[in-house]
């Protein structure tokens, strides 16, 4: 379906569903501070990760408990030694009106002066063991993925999902651990073959101990929680920000009830 094709269907839809949509306020259902002017902020839903190892072989957890790294070789059950972290994310979340995924009023969906982005993409990190600590570092490595801005189709309630503007991404994430803070340089968005520059910053949510230190696992004041404790979904976290201060995470910045990824991005 063209994008033209796409306009006039969604105008039909919002003429047949004027009715339900009368007198209905629009949510602010996305995680506050919003974006600034020239901004979008995603939230990262769900993700699917896997380690690889040099050769590019899934490691996954080794059932003797004999490998060193904990991890063994799906396909050999070699010592697992992980060189590449692969993942697939789903995100939604706002762009200001004004900006390049927000460019008309007709395709605001939230506050009245932002549009809804969902995106799915996919990085490739590359690792490197620590050999004082033994701990897995991230490091950079390539991220890409499509996109796309959403409005209401046929259900004025739940979460928008008719696309009105598609594109794809890409760039180069970078990490500086141990902050929790991941970088997107050389972003590129792509759209209609238009290529338009971005840069981002990837919030990751971590707890703090009682000294203070950060702490990504889930839990609080540095206590271990069991994942299947419903309590480690609702643990106390925050963000870091560019000054060095911490923004405690909203409930409306979690994806049931875990702490979700903040992906701000900056035209």
């Amino acid at each position: 379906m063209s994008m033209r094709s796409k306009r006039r269907l969604f105008c039909t839809l919002l003429a047949v569903s004027a009715a339900f949509m009368s007198g209905l306020a629009i949510a602010a259902a996305q995680g506050i501070p919003a974006p600034s002017a020239n901004q979008a902020f995603l939230y990262e839903m769900d993700e699917d990760a896997v380690l690889l190892n040099s050769a590019g072989h899934v490691l996954v957890p080794d059932p003797s408990g004999k490998s060193p790294t904990g991890l063994v070789d799906a396909t050999n059950g070699a010592v697992g030694i992980p060189a590449i972290r692969h993942a697939t994310s789903h995100l939604q979340g706002v762009a200001t009106l004004g900006s390049i995924l927000c460019p008309v009023p007709q395709l605001v969906t939230v506050r009245g002066n932002e549009c809804t982005v969902i995106a799915t993409g996919t990085d490739d990190v590359q690792l490197l063991i620590d050999p004082k600590t033994g701990q897995v570092i991230p490091t950079s490595g390539k991220v890409f993925g499509i996109y796309a801005v959403v409005v209401q189709l046929d259900n004025p309630i739940d979460s928008p999902e008719f696309p009105v503007q598609t594109g794809t991404f890409s760039g180069v994430i970078n990490f500086q651990p141990p902050l929790p803070l991941g970088f997107v340089s050389e972003g590129t968005f792509t759209i209609d073959g238009t290529s338009f520059p971005f840069q981002a910053v990837f919030r990751q949510p971590f707890t703090r101990s009682v000294k203070g230190d950060v702490l990504t696992h889930r839990g609080e004041k540095g206590e271990k929680v069991s994942r299947t404790d419903p309590s480690a979904r609702r643990a106390q976290a925050f963000y870091l920000l560019d000054d060095g201060s911490l923004q405690r995470v909203r409930p409306d910045e979690r994806a049931i009830g875990w702490p979700t990824v903040r992906l701000e991005i900056s035209f």
